[in-house]
């Protein structure tokens, strides 16, 4: 596909967690269609290796170490963009997962799990599209922003109810964030992945596991962090432009079936 079509040349894209996973499957394929990125993580070491592989690319790379959901760090990422490019044209916020692992069910689990799942998956993001969309406002420039979600959000998982119902929320909060800032430019739309091989995931399922699961699948395959990279990348360009406040199933069909 011609990069024109997709108008995202010269971009300037920031994508949250990008040090690994579905973070750095997305600022990889921003830069091969010729946008610069800005990438964010809490380890400084995983993410100058994501900016040594992005670079390859000849695009622009540059990194901040932070947490999504410090308003500080948050602050310190527009700070990098703006002294970089002097804008943003898109945020990928892609922070996400449990805090912890699942202490069992709400009978066992609780709140200090309940709320660090909560804050990891719904107050990180309108933390970094406040910000973000007050930055986008301030340089008078339209905007993309791109909540990731997960099918989560639509199946019951026992042991996983604060991230379910973070994704949920997460959910109805891009549909409601699209209605607020239409008026100022902004685009907000949100990817909603089913099972991708990462790090999370593996914690779950071991490599024969996996294998088994995606044999369900209507793929006929688990997910990569490409496949999500490109359906964010889909919807970011010049061909999602008609698209508001929809969150995208990239699931390869796992909500079509019990692959479970």
């Amino acid at each position: 596909m011609s990069n024109s079509v997709l108008g995202l040349e010269g971009k300037v894209v920031v994508v949250t967690g990008a040090s690994q996973g579905v973070g750095l499957g997305c600022a990889r394929q921003f830069v091969n269609v010729g946008a610069d990125v800005v990438i964010t993580g809490r380890r400084a070491a995983p993410l100058e290796q994501a900016a040594a592989e992005l670079r390859r690319s000849g695009r622009e790379v540059v990194t901040v170490v932070g947490d999504a959901e410090d308003p500080a760090d948050v602050a310190a990422v527009i700070e990098a963009a703006r002294a970089r490019f002097g804008h943003a044209d898109v945020l990928v916020n892609n922070v996400g997962g449990r805090r912890g692992k699942p202490e069992g069910t709400i009978l066992e689990s609780g709140p200090d799990y309940w709320r660090g799942t909560i804050d990891r998956n719904l107050v990180s993001v309108l933390t970094c599209t406040q910000a973000f969309a007050r930055f986008m406002i301030e340089t008078k420039r339209p905007g993309v922003i791109i909540n990731i979600a997960s099918v989560g959000a639509y199946r019951a998982s026992p042991r996983l109810v604060p991230y379910g119902a973070s994704k949920a929320g997460l959910i109805q909060a891009t549909g409601t964030l699209a209605r607020e800032l239409a008026p100022h430019g902004i685009r907000v739309c949100g990817v909603a992945p089913g099972m991708v091989d990462t790090d999370s995931l593996r914690e779950w399922f071991d490599a024969d596991g996996l294998a088994a699961r995606g044999r369900k699948l209507p793929a006929g395959r688990i997910g990569v962090p490409d496949d999500i990279g490109r359906a964010v990348l889909m919807l970011a360009s010049d061909l999602g432009s008609w698209i508001y406040g929809t969150t995208l199933i990239a699931d390869g069909g796992e909500l079509l079936g019990d692959v479970h």
